[in-house]
């Protein structure tokens, strides 16, 4: 029985794992994908600024490749933003460094795979091209764009504070016991 399991189950599943596809992350973001800072947090969405870009042969290695890039509400909380409509957060934005975006290992805090079908990553070296919301032309396309969200409050949970109430319960009963 073994034997028969080793070959034809595994080879079946090496055969449909090896087709496997990835696609648009659509649940919310992971926690290490964004940074937190003066009350927002800030994500890096993309290293395109249009809503669509097809490149046909001019891709590395002439690879033809379509990419949707999704608006900031997208995934809920987050916003685009620009200098004009919020300039409180633009300024915050403009003293953002790659530093700030740059993990102790040397990789990058980004959010490229939740927000784009295609691209996966975001390139450093275009940091200081960067922008707080999508472009409405094709001229500022291969600019990387940012997201923000108010910085969620933190909100205990429901057995913590069971927890917490349990114990000012015996507490109180601990005082009435000793009287």
């Amino acid at each position: 029985m073994i034997k028969l399991i080793k070959k034809f189950v595994f080879p079946l599943l090496f055969l449909v794992s090896s087709s496997t596809f990835a696609g648009l992350i659509t649940t919310d973001l992971a926690d290490n994908s964004y940074i937190s800072h003066e009350g927002y947090d800030w994500t890096w969405a993309s290293p395109v600024n249009v809503s669509y870009l097809n490149v046909v042969g001019g891709g590395f290695g002439g690879d033809t490749f379509e990419n949707n890039f999704e608006d900031a509400d997208f995934h809920a909380g987050w916003l685009d933003f620009d200098e004009m409509n919020n300039p409180d957060i633009y300024t915050l934005f403009e003293g953002l460094t790659l530093g700030d975006f740059t993990r102790i290992d040397g990789s990058i805090i980004h959010s490229a795979a939740y927000w784009n079908s295609y691209y996966t990553d975001v390139d450093k070296a275009y940091f200081d091209f960067r922008l707080g919301k999508k472009a409405e032309s094709d001229d500022y396309k291969f600019f990387e764009t940012f997201y923000v969200r108010v910085t969620p409050s933190q909100v205990p949970e429901p057995s913590t504070l069971l927890i917490f109430a349990i114990a000012l319960i015996a507490l109180s009963l601990r005082k009435r016991i000793i009287l």
